[in-house]
């Protein structure tokens, strides 16, 4: 695997992380899955919001990356 493709998981692993740090925080009402508790639907329902702007900066991210490497792939094939 590319190596900034591993930065950039780990990267947006950190920060998803951090994320749901605020987000239980701020949702005192609901448990970490750490305890073995599953959020109830409605909390999943809340933290599927709360993450989304998030997940679709990491997605157009991965997806940016992705196509850096196929062009310089390409590129290397003389594609």
């Amino acid at each position: 695997m590319d190596p900034r493709r591993i930065e950039l998981n780990r990267r947006h692993s950190r920060e998803m992380g951090a994320l749901f740090s605020q987000f239980l925080d701020a949702h005192p009402d609901v448990e970490s899955e750490v305890n073995g508790e599953q959020m109830t639907a409605e909390q999943a329902a809340a933290w599927t919001a709360y993450s989304a702007e998030l997940l679709a900066r990491h997605q157009a991210e991965r997806s940016a990356l992705a196509d850096e490497i196929e062009a310089e792939q390409r590129q290397r094939d003389g594609s």
